[in-house]
């Protein structure tokens, strides 16, 4: 097969690794890949890596008609057996590109927001007539989809995934002591224990890290109850909300003053790449979003062993088993937040969570599964639409 892939991000949006390592299971099969990408992309870096070719096309705006002619030309001149829109913006120019190209390939989108798309018949066109099939890396996004209209047989699940074999030992490895010892959480006290917890998600409201600051507010005015703890969260990522929960964070009363650190704090880390020091350093994880499609962030830190706590939204229904591989919280529930942290300070309860995560993510969330599943769609796609154009003669 020779795939086209259309992404406009020039910075990461999300799902980039999932693509990149698609592209290298692609290549491994023996597939040939072609890109087209934004100038000045970021992800033109990993296609040089995998020696993947790049063609350039400026993508402005959803609307740019110099992009849609632009697009229709290159897809008539490489001829792909499959066209793949890995983002929106790719989606709606390519779309518009395909339907006016004579004899398009198969089309195919990934969509991985769980926001409702609306009933509107042009969202409708775009995710039924558009293309030839659909990705949702969730059930939760696939609903979504299919409520607009689109048929069910239009539209294919199949979930994220992540590289199983690089998170699952670092809580094991030397990188956990070390990167505690640097975040100044590696020495003891006898009488005095310290527990990490960490988000890792782009400071955006829908992300809900200013539930979870509203949480750990509650948990600060009742030290009392778990006397001797040390509880330092970790916020990593970057957005337009920073200013805004880091001043919380000082009203809440979270943050070190001078060389005092209350029991429970919080430091905002900007944006951290790679994650793995964080993950191998942390105790507990919590992704309180308003809304996810999955939460790659979220099976990252169960992969690593870490006891996570969820919003019960989007994908994260479908990869917390509750009580059993993490804990469920009811969105915009702070309080729900804190009694789950409180649950979870006891090492021996973080332990069994944190190992039933990692047999979750392991059966049923790997890179290699999502990998073979995207491989097998493109095929019976391409099937697909090959009979259907026979049946026409």
């Amino acid at each position: 097969m020779r795939i086209l892939h259309v992404l406009s991000e020039r910075g990461y949006s999300g799902g980039e690794e999932q693509l990149a390592r698609l592209l290298e299971h692609l290549v491994v099969a023996g597939h040939d890949s072609v890109l087209v990408l934004n100038p000045g992309a970021r992800f033109e870096a990993t296609c040089k890596d995998l020696g993947l070719p790049v063609h350039r096309v400026r993508m402005r705006n959803d609307a740019d008609v110099i992009a849609i002619a632009r697009l229709r030309k290159m897809f008539k001149v490489l001829r792909p057996d499959l066209i793949h829109f890995a983002c929106s913006r790719g989606h709606k120019l390519g779309a518009f590109a395909a339907r006016l190209t004579k004899s398009a390939p198969p089309t195919v989108v990934t969509r991985r927001m769980d926001y409702p798309l609306g009933r509107g018949r042009f969202r409708r066109w775009l995710y039924g007539t558009a293309v030839d099939g659909v990705v949702a890396v969730s059930e939760g996004v696939r609903r979504e989809v299919l409520a607009i209209g689109v048929p069910e047989s239009h539209v294919r699940c199949i979930h994220d995934g992540v590289d199983f074999e690089r998170f699952a030992g670092l809580q094991r490895s030397p990188l956990r002591q070390r990167t505690r010892q640097e975040l100044g959480c590696g020495v003891q006290c006898p009488d005095e224990t310290t527990v990490i917890g960490l988000t890792t998600a782009s400071l955006h409201r829908r992300k809900g890290q200013d539930v979870l600051l509203d949480a750990l507010g509650q948990l600060g005015q009742a030290t009392d109850a778990f006397p001797g703890l040390r509880l330092v969260w970790l916020f990593a990522g970057d957005g337009p909300e920073r200013a805004t929960l880091e001043a919380r964070a000082t009203t809440l009363g979270l943050c070190r003053l001078e060389d005092e650190e209350p029991r429970v704090s919080v430091r905002f880390l900007g944006s951290v790449r790679p994650v793995d020091p964080l993950l191998a350093a942390a105790d507990l994880f919590c992704l309180p979003s308003r809304k996810e499609g999955l939460g790659v962030a979220l099976l990252e830190a169960m992969a690593a062993g870490i006891a996570v706590i969820g919003s019960a939204v989007g994908g994260m229904l479908e990869v917390i088993e509750h009580e059993r591989s993490g804990l469920l919280v009811p969105v915009e529930d702070a309080h729900g937040i804190a009694r789950s942290i409180a649950s979870l300070l006891s090492a021996d309860e973080r332990r069994k969570i944190g190992d039933a995560a990692r047999d979750r993510v392991c059966a049923e969330f790997t890179i290699e599964r999502m990998c073979r599943a995207t491989e097998a769609y493109y095929r019976e796609l391409i099937a697909r639409v090959q009979a259907s154009r026979a049946e026409c003669r």
